[in-house]
């Protein structure tokens, strides 16, 4: 029986425009484009904070300063057809290079295709969705 994937999610907002940094996903079953937190998942006996370290150096090649856990958001999602199930632990977090903040788009490493942009803060669900759903709870309480 398959078990949930527990991964880690970082809150980065960008100083001047107050923009979140977010992977862009397109789910193909659905025909949607979507915004999620960067991170990545907890090998096992990894705090998550250090999971957050490597996975943004592993995709990124940037370094990250963790700050406080924001909560933890549990979610059952489907995408591609394919159902899944997720521990999130959310850390506000920011680039540790002040110059980084100025690159527009993050190419994955690991992933080809896969990247990271700024989401403005002005962007609706309705235009493109911004998961994992209960974010948006939470960044209202942590902001």
């Amino acid at each position: 029986m398959p078990t949930p994937r527990v991964s880690v999610l970082a809150v980065i907002r960008h100083p001047a425009t107050g923009a979140l940094l977010v992977n862009e996903f397109y789910d193909p079953t659905e025909g949607v484009t979507f915004h999620r937190p960067c991170g990545g998942g907890v090998d096992w006996q990894e705090p998550a904070a250090h999971a957050l370290v490597r996975e943004f150096r592993e995709e990124f090649g940037l370094a990250v300063e963790v700050g406080a856990r924001l909560g933890v958001i549990e979610n059952i999602f489907t995408f591609n057809g394919r159902h899944g199930h997720e521990v999130l632990f959310l850390y506000a977090a920011r680039l540790a290079e002040h110059a980084a903040y100025e690159i527009e788009r993050f190419d994955c490493r690991d992933v080809p295709g896969e990247y990271a942009i700024w989401r403005a803060p002005s962007v609706p669900d309705d235009l493109i969705p911004l998961y994992p759903l209960g974010l948006r709870d939470l960044l209202a309480e942590a902001f």
